[in-house]
């Protein structure tokens, strides 16, 4: 064989090797998948709002913080939640005949808002209140207070900003602890056999 026809067989040959190494599949594309990254976790949610433990009380009723957004304003409440523990509302635990209740345990409930309110008939201008309630016969106010920062029984009748009339109802299933809502442009409280409610508006 002549020196020309030995190299062209060694380049035939060549190209031959590399076409098969080159025409070999393609390395698989992988099938793993990426997994879903899980959602953050929604915080725990008390009476229609966003629920922050701040600690528990003296006789064991947890203060917490719970946050709305209503109609663009942001309002929070602060209260501390007591058990009935077997008690009758109205004759063993507050709120009781025509004494004023600090609406929880413990500390005065604290009411935050960044908006102007309605509560009922009482404007409630942006700032930060205390709440409380007194019934006398079928009836119950709600009592909005510019005084703050005080123990629950330290209420200052001259320190009210306004009291409002609040609807009174049963609930079927009695509430063993206090709960605070805001749904449905209303504020109410659920405290053993009571529900007492109250409109809320945001100017």
């Amino acid at each position: 064989m002549s020196l020309w026809k030995s190299g062209m067989v060694m380049v035939i040959g060549l190209v031959a090797v590399v076409g098969c190494v080159g025409s070999g599949d393609d390395a698989p594309a992988s099938d793993s998948v990426a997994a879903p990254i899980d959602p953050a976790p929604a915080g725990e949610m008390l009476g229609g709002g966003a629920l922050t433990p701040i600690h528990d009380g003296q006789a064991g009723s947890p203060h917490v913080r719970v946050e709305w957004g209503v109609s663009g304003a942001n309002i929070s409440i602060a209260y501390g939640r007591p058990f009935l523990k077997g008690r009758t509302v109205g004759d063993s635990v507050e709120p009781l005949e025509g004494l004023v209740w600090r609406l929880g345990a413990d500390e005065a409930t604290t009411l935050t808002t960044d908006r102007d309110l309605m509560l009922g008939a009482a404007h409630v201008p942006a700032g930060e209140y205390t709440l409380w309630a007194v019934s006398t016969g079928d009836a119950t106010e709600l009592i909005i207070s510019y005084e703050t920062g005080q123990w629950g029984t330290e209420y200052d009748e001259s320190r009210d900003l306004g009291r409002t009339p609040m609807t009174i109802g049963t609930l079927d299933t009695p509430a063993e602890q206090l709960i605070l809502h805001i749904a449905d442009s209303v504020l109410r409280f659920e405290w053993g056999a009571t529900v007492a409610s109250v409109p809320i508006m945001v100017h």
